[in-house]
């Protein structure tokens, strides 16, 4: 009865007090609101890539090369790069090349659909460890004519009818078997690729691809979870120039997977932030958003609680406790 009789009273003032009530009201909902769907933003951007389980141990090779004094920071490395440090660098678990995001035009019958994808070598399932839903992860990159494909994918061309066993056309040029189907990478994931095919496709069509002096594939490693990432690194940073005749300077580092979408800004040759600015800035904003409408509110409601005083006087009398008072 007590609490109905508060209720009836709070309903009765806002009523009474229209004006001042949609202004309280809506300005503590206006701030909430804002500071709200920035948190939101703020909480995606802070969990990319963690669909990927083994994000702490999955790195990116990055490297600086020096012109003319100033050194600049590319993610293209070697295509030998990937096999040989797999063997010779002690704490790589797994290494794999990918060719880089692109779209490639996939064919059914009379059905042509553009399609972001990679190659990639079979490794790189093993790494990003990838949810299948049809197939298995293991040999499903093992027939160099194989390609694994999203849900999204599959549904586009296939429907509902299991996809495993049936042939694409790719780049009206040579038809692919799909051999697996894995669940669609979340939208805040760096890699969004919807379709891969093994390199072993492409690497072989240019002569540069296995010459230790060319960059074009990026490669991606998983070091063992006990690894010294210092340790690697340090084997890591002048690798190239082991493998070639010439004066090469490159200095190749271990890019963490955890810092690619916060902190994959450069300047000679050091991280030097990145998205992460953005994240700081905007989480400021909300605080600041929320702590201006708790003002605001406080000192409307403050203002407005004179005009009860009699009220107050009332409960007051009748023996009202100071905390049903406030």
């Amino acid at each position: 009865a007590m609490i109905t009789n508060y209720l009836k009273t709070t309903f009765r003032s806002l009523l009474k007090n229209r004006s001042y009530s949609f202004l309280n009201i809506t300005g503590l909902a206006v701030g909430i609101a804002c500071a709200s769907l920035i948190f939101l933003w703020v909480q995606d951007e802070l969990t990319f890539n963690h669909n990927f389980e083994k994000r702490a141990n999955i790195y990116k090779i990055y490297e600086n090369q020096t012109y003319e004094g100033k050194v600049s920071t590319f993610h293209a490395t070697p295509g030998l790069m990937a096999k040989a440090i797999a063997t010779e660098i002690p704490g790589i678990k797994n290494a794999a090349r990918m060719s880089g995001t692109s779209p490639s035009l996939f064919s059914l019958g009379d059905k042509y659909i553009n399609e972001q994808g990679d190659y990639a070598d079979k490794e790189i399932l093993s790494i990003l460890n990838i949810p299948f839903v049809r197939g298995n992860p293991e040999s499903a990159m093992q027939e160099l004519h194989s390609v694994v494909i999203n849900e999204t994918m599959a549904k586009k061309f296939f429907g509902d009818a299991d996809p495993v066993g049936k042939t694409l056309k790719m780049n009206n040029d040579k038809d692919y078997t799909v051999t697996g189907v894995f669940q669609d990478l979340p939208k805040n994931s760096t890699l969004q690729f919807h379709w891969l095919v093994p390199m072993a496709n492409i690497d072989h069509t240019q002569p540069w691809m296995t010459m230790w002096g060319a960059n074009w594939a990026r490669t991606y490693v998983e070091l063992e979870p006990s690894a010294s990432l210092a340790s690697v690194n340090g084997k890591l940073k002048n690798y190239i120039s082991t493998k070639t005749k010439n004066d090469n300077k490159t200095v190749c580092f271990l890019f963490a997977m955890n810092d690619w979408n916060l902190r994959d800004n450069f300047v000679d040759g050091k991280m030097s932030g990145g998205r992460i600015q953005y994240v700081t800035l905007f989480s400021f904003i909300a605080w600041i958003i929320l702590l201006i409408a708790c003002i605001n509110f406080m000192n409307l409601s403050t203002a407005r609680s004179e005009q009860r005083a009699k009220e107050v006087g009332v409960r007051k009398v009748l023996g009202a406790s100071v905390a049903s008072i406030v």
